[in-house]
């Protein structure tokens, strides 16, 4: 057996071979699947103008997964789903942080406030901040993702797409089962549900819990030292030495390794049937609390190339033990070999022109790997934490009067957030976010659905509100450099209203006619405190000598409607064509930006506008053994709000959302499911998406040279790069037969792959800002991740009591490192983040 250290250090899938346990009684395991309507479905292409919670047969594209599915694929959170799920990205930073992209549209800002272009419901009720949007998924029907402008229909407006998550309800019967999986770095997997009636016909119960912990897998060089080990004036692990009356940068005692996994969850569901023909509600409420250790990543130095010291003269030492053996390889004369060289001038000019190969070898070396040669260790002076409670409750109401469906969803939820983020990933405090936020949101959706009797006509129509409010806090740690440390609060009250009317009519046998129409009302209030230096200099006081205040407070209020048309062609009952023009919008984006410069605090993304045509089809052949769904689209977006990092000089980079004034997107997806014989399925998934900026421009601040405190912007063009987390091409699949043993029971078999082309996670095409001579110095994909392929494989075995599961399962089969995310630091501290 290896050691623990070795096994950190060498492997780099997701999870090793593990075992899971899937228990309960025989009726208990026979009650869940009759329960859930749409098992066996992996995924499916449907519409709708809004009748939210049916699958049924409209004109808005979606991929839908159930339990099973879900399961299979080793999806524990929502950003499992995106490898799997055509045109869907979504990103991480860490557990509470993730940002969604549909068809290469969204918004990747990571701050605490950034509102997504896609809406995020659980059981129909959207959560809109980033903090609440990921969460452990556990005891579910299913997820689907809605793919376009949800310009109509119920819930919050949102401009790329919405992703809902149905969780399992009671039914009034007794129902129990658990889960529990283990595998390498002491995984830890638990999950289980218990159901029961409490007054027969008329109250039940559901309570579910998720638990899942996991050690870090990322060795922290700085840790396990002890105080005799770090001495005043020595560099233990890299970090920039002191003098000997200063203390040391390393505290001892710091964890071995990072980037662990410490969360759980858990929720109860009330059914109430109460004794009104036609009336139902279900009452929820959750707690999730997650508590580990900060995220980390790999850090490249970026002055004057790629893999040199950054401006605290810090570079990992496999760097530059990579770059020696650059050196090694290239033979540079010496000095003293040219001074006895028949040719001194010509092997002095050779000497000048091989060292000059050095850093765009070393560079392009790089750039080429997804990180260093050593991805899974590092030097952190901190081990930072992440740690999060939040609640919520909820109230579905659904009640048939007069021949229509009249629904209600009121919900809460509140959270409660503290980070300490070593974001240079270094040894040194180049710059530390200490970090403190909490926010609370409410939501009320109600809606009304009928038909018409005298003609084949339905209808829907309703109204949504959220009121929302934020209190953030952030000191930027940092001990001195090109960083100065920084105290930055602020506020936001976000009140958002929207009213709806959606029709979907037969106006021939073969053709449905489908329209919405939505206004969209928001407001903001932001609120900004910022100080800075050790003085802790107020920015937002009013000026000594004018009594001006600065614009550290502004209300902005947008509107906008939005809407669609659609045409539906059915060839015959399995078969479909639609046609749909769709009005998309998103309202507008605080920026809190670098808070050194008081008027830049409250600057504001405008509102974009998207203008979305989709030709899609939807069907199956020979008798269903083939089903295929695809569809065409092509987008004009108007003031594109797109996520960037800051790269002023001086300043820590700071996610910021500007507008592009013109970009275009087109593309397809296809999705196929064969089954040539009962019980093996083959599902192939693939997505092609051309993206582009057509009219954007950005500007860094930097310093004049040779004068004090003068700066100026320089420009460069976008015009031409694809758009951030806009992969080319993506194909998934699966493969899976279940093979009946008899009186042994059933093995299943099943393998997946995902393959994802080059990303890049900047609008610089992954090259990142130039430098101060205005040249684009770093290679091509620093800032992105090149194409890569994930291969998993599962076996199960299922007894003939069908109440016992077990399986065996290994995802990343071929330890491929990739990826998730980078950034650009070389205009400040000078370095990219990985």
């Amino acid at each position: 057996m290896k050691s623990r250290r070795t096994r950190k250090a060498s492997l780099s899938k997701l999870a090793a071979i593990q075992i899971g346990l899937l228990i309960g009684s025989a009726p208990m395991a026979l009650a869940q699947q009759e329960e859930d309507p749409f098992a066996g479905v992996e995924e499916m292409i449907v519409t709708g103008s809004g009748f939210v919670g049916q699958l049924t047969d409209s004109s808005v594209s979606v991929t839908a997964f159930d339990a099973g599915e879900l399961e299979a694929l080793g999806v524990g959170d929502v950003s499992d789903v995106a490898a799997f799920t055509p045109n869907l990205e979504i990103r991480t930073a860490s557990s509470t942080t993730p940002t969604f992209f549909v068809r290469g549209v969204g918004l990747n800002s990571f701050t605490a406030n950034a509102a997504s272009a896609v809406a995020v419901y659980v059981d129909d009720a959207p959560r809109n901040l980033p903090a609440i949007q990921l969460g452990l998924l556990y005891d579910l029907e299913g997820i689907t993702v809605l793919k376009g402008p949800q310009g109509s229909g119920p819930g919050r407006n949102a401009s790329a797409g919405a992703i809902r998550i149905s969780t399992k309800k009671p039914t009034g019967e007794y129902n129990a089962y658990g889960r529990i999986d283990y595998g390498n770095f002491n995984l830890i997997d638990v999950e289980g549900a218990l159901e029961a009636p409490i007054v027969e016909d008329m109250l039940a119960i559901r309570s579910a819990f998720r638990l899942k912990q996991r050690d870090g897998i990322m060795k922290n060089r700085c840790g396990g030292l002890s105080a005799e080990q770090i001495l005043p004036g020595v560099s233990v692990c890299n970090e920039q030495p002191r003098t000997l009356n200063q203390p040391a940068k390393i505290r001892p005692g710091l964890e071995k390794y990072l980037n662990n996994t410490d969360s759980w969850s858990t929720r109860t569901s009330l059914r109430f049937l109460p004794p009104v023909d036609d009336m139902e509600w279900t009452f929820t409420a959750h707690v999730d609390r997650i508590d580990q250790l900060a995220t980390v990543g790999q850090h490249l130095g970026a002055t004057t190339s790629l893999g040199s010291a950054d401006r605290g003269n810090y570079q990992a030492p496999e760097v530059g033990q990579e770059r020696q053996a650059i050196i090694d390889s290239l033979d540079i004369p010496s000095n003293r070999d040219c001074r006895v060289s028949p040719d001194p001038a010509a092997c002095r000019a050779l000497q000048q022109q091989l060292r000059d190969r050095i850093d765009p070898l070393l560079g392009e070396s790089l750039a080429s790997r997804p990180l260093d040669k050593l991805p899974f260790e590092g030097d952190y002076n901190t081990d930072g934490f992440e740690r999060q409670t939040s609640w919520g409750v909820q109230l579905n109401g659904d009640w048939i009067v007069s021949g229509m469906d009249l629904k209600s969803i009121t919900g809460f939820e509140r959270y409660d957030r503290e980070r300490l983020i070593d974001a240079d990933y270094s040894s040194n405090t180049f710059f530390e976010f200490d970090i403190v936020d909490d926010a609370w949101q409410f939501t009320q959706d109600l809606r009304l659905e009928g038909e018409l009797d005298v003609t084949p006509l339905s209808w829907s129509a309703g109204v949504f509100f959220l009121q929302e409010e934020l209190d953030y806090s952030q000191e930027t740690l940092s001990d001195g450099g090109p960083v100065e440390p920084l105290f930055q609060s602020f506020f936001q009250e976000t009140s958002s209203f929207g009213a709806f009317a959606d029709l979907s009519w037969d106006f021939l046998d073969d053709f449905t006619f489908e329209a919405g129409v939505r206004y969209n009302w928001e407001q903001k209030l932001f609120e900004a405190e910022i100080f800075t230096g050790s003085a802790r200099s107020n920015q937002c006081r009013p000026n000594a000598d004018t009594g001006v205040i600065p614009p550290c407070k502004r209300i902005v209020t947008v509107d906008h409607p939005t809407g669609m048309v659609g045409l539906k062609y059915h060839y015959d009952e399995l078969r479909t064509v639609y046609f749909k023009y769709s009005h998309g919008w998103k309202g507008a984006q605080f920026n809190a930006r670098s808070g050194v410069v008081a008027g830049q605090v409250t600057d504001v993304a405008d509102p974009e506008i998207i203008d979305a045509f989709e030709l899609g089809i939807n069907g199956s052949w020979l008798e269903e053994m083939i089903r295929v769904n695809g569809a065409l689209f092509w987008y004009a977006y108007q003031n594109y709000q797109v996520f960037t990092f800051t790269n002023d000089t001086g300043v820590p980079p700071v996610q910021v959302v500007i507008n592009a004034n013109d970009a275009q997107l087109y593309g397809a997806e296809l999705e196929v499911t064969l089954e040539p014989v009962e019980a093996l399925v083959f599902d192939i998934r693939a997505s092609w998406l051309e993206s582009k900026f057509l009219d954007f421009t950005d500007s860094v601040s930097r310093p004049i040279p040779g004068s004090v405190n003068q700066r100026f912007r320089q420009v460069f063009d976008y015009n031409g790069n694809r758009l951030p987390n806009a992969p080319r091409f993506k194909v998934s699949g699966s493969a899976q037969y279940r093979l009946e043993l008899g009186r042994i029971g059933s093995v299943t078999p099943r393998y997946d792959f995902v393959w994802t082309d080059e990303v890049f996670f900047d609008p610089s095409g992954g090259r990142g800002a130039p430098n101060l001579s205005g040249e684009i110095f770093m290679p091509d994909g620093t800032i992105g991740q090149e194409a890569f392929i994930l291969h998993n494989v599962r076996l199960t075995y299922i007894p003939p009591s069908g109440n016992l599961e077990i399986t065996g399962w290994a995802r990343n089969l071929t330890n491929e490192v990739y990826k998730t995310l980078a950034f650009d630091a070389s205009g400040g501290p000078g370095f990219v983040g990985n």
